[in-house]
């Protein structure tokens, strides 16, 4: 397959390195620091003591620098540059080409499908743990569960099992959905109130859910963003809320979020992306929102103070 990784950050660049490593035709669209090291010493992929050069690395720093003719967009860009990176990519779109977007939001599809048409937009869902130690570096963590893909109306079709096939090839796990929509309900739920109580309280997992009050606000914030999610038709399981605790029970106590990671750091942060669209969601679907309305008023005015929003 032709390939571009539209954002080649840690997510991005797994992905797009283990399709490069199987044979595929991929470009890196980077930016800053690291496009230069990509396109100077190549990229470093590191999983525990394991060291892989992939070298040399098409890396660019717009798509219309790529060409066309892609089988596969990746689309891995922060949820603040959906748009702007989504009318960058039209100039590259061809009939058949396929755009896979992994964004922790709920929103990507629908602004992807306006922008690049509903027919090139799938829906995906990754649980990849990465990091960006260094400009041209990638660390590979963990796969959490499997990398969930799908068309939008759940039809099983050709281009889908492909890009699943080439993905597995890879060795990344991959399942099918007929019902990705639900798999990106699922995701939110649980990001949108862990990076909520974690970037409110500036702190890990572990402290919170070992405080009865903070154990007590995590119950709260995932009952409400379950109840956003089943206003809006996603058919969750009644048990929901008490797997979610599971998951948060097994987390090692340091575990953190992408949204508290970038308040601390002073990031530009998804917080409008997150906590800001489940608050969005509940007053438009008439779900009352009372705890994350409250939180996400304080972390916008933290945002807004540090320049991070």
């Amino acid at each position: 397959m032709r390939v571009l990784v539209m954002g080649a950050g840690a997510l991005g660049g797994c992905y797009g390195a283990a399709l490069a490593q199987h044979g595929h035709d991929v470009t890196f669209v980077a930016r800053g620091e690291h496009l230069a090291a990509l396109q100077a010493r190549g990229l470093e992929i590191r999983h525990g003591e394991e060291r892989t050069l992939l070298k040399p690395v098409r890396a660019v720093s717009t798509p219309a620098e790529a060409g066309s003719g892609f089988d596969l967009i990746l689309f891995a860009v922060k949820g603040y540059d959906i748009d702007t990176a989504a009318v960058a990519l039209r100039p590259v779109l061809g009939p058949d080409t396929a755009v896979l977007p992994f964004q922790n939001g709920v929103e990507t599809v629908d602004r992807l499908a306006a922008l690049l048409g509903p027919e090139h937009v799938l829906a995906g869902v990754s649980y990849i743990r990465a990091g960006r130690p260094a400009p041209g570096v990638l660390e590979f963590v963990s796969h959490l569960r499997p990398t969930i893909i799908g068309e939008q109306s759940g039809r099983l079709t050709p281009r889908v099992e492909s890009i699943a096939t080439a993905l597995r090839e890879a060795g990344i796990d991959v399942v099918v959905s007929d019902h990705p929509q639900r798999a990106i309900w699922e995701k939110f739920v649980g990001i949108v109130a862990l990076g909520t109580i974690t970037s409110a309280c500036a702190s890990p997992v572990g402290p919170i859910r070992e405080t009865a009050e903070g154990l007590a606000l995590l119950r709260t914030l995932l009952a409400e963003a379950i109840a956003v999610a089943q206003a809006a038709g996603v058919d969750l399981p009644a048990e929901t809320l008490d797997q979610m605790l599971g998951i948060v029970a097994a987390m090692p106590p340091t575990n953190s979020t992408s949204l508290r990671d970038d308040f601390e750091r002073g990031h530009r942060t998804e917080l409008d992306l997150l906590t800001g669209a489940l608050v969005r969601y509940g007053r438009d679907l008439g779900v009352a929102t009372p705890a994350s309305a409250a939180l996400y008023a304080v972390l916008k005015v933290r945002a807004l103070n540090s320049g991070s929003l």
